[in-house]
């Protein structure tokens, strides 16, 4: 059973980064690449790996004495719907005000409004398309 996408922890979230960067891991591969960042044993790496399978994040199979693990989810689904909590929660569902936080809150690198331009037309043509649909 799936739990709430937007609900992981970032300890949940480096371990799923590590799975989605490898395809699948194991758990000493995820431990080995997280021990200089988070310090955790790898028994406890191993039970982090076995509540995101119970929580829905992850399936394993076997291979000789070691689980395999692979995601069931996307990094997409999983950004997606981070995002809409972020923008329920703190910004009320509005866009405008996300993205004119956003723009205030960071530096804003040469070529950036650009590309949300971009970004903003391209799926105002898709929306389009959809209309007509």
């Amino acid at each position: 059973m799936k739990k709430n996408l937007h609900e992981l922890t970032d300890l949940q979230l480096a371990i799923m980064q590590e799975v989605w960067s490898r395809g699948t891991a194991s758990v000493t591969d995820v431990h080995e690449a997280l021990l200089d960042e988070t310090g955790l044993a790898k028994k406890t790496v191993g039970t982090m790996m076995a509540r995101l399978e119970k929580q829905g994040f992850l399936a394993h199979y076997a291979d000789g004495r070691e689980f395999i693990y692979e995601p069931t989810v996307t990094r997409y689904e999983v950004g997606r719907a981070k995002m809409r909590n972020v923008l329920d929660r703190l910004f009320s569902g509005s866009l405008p005000a996300l993205v004119s936080h956003a723009l205030e809150a960071k530096d804003v690198a040469p070529g950036d409004v650009e590309r949300v331009r971009a970004l903003v037309s391209e799926w105002e043509k898709k929306d389009r398309k959809k209309e007509r649909r």
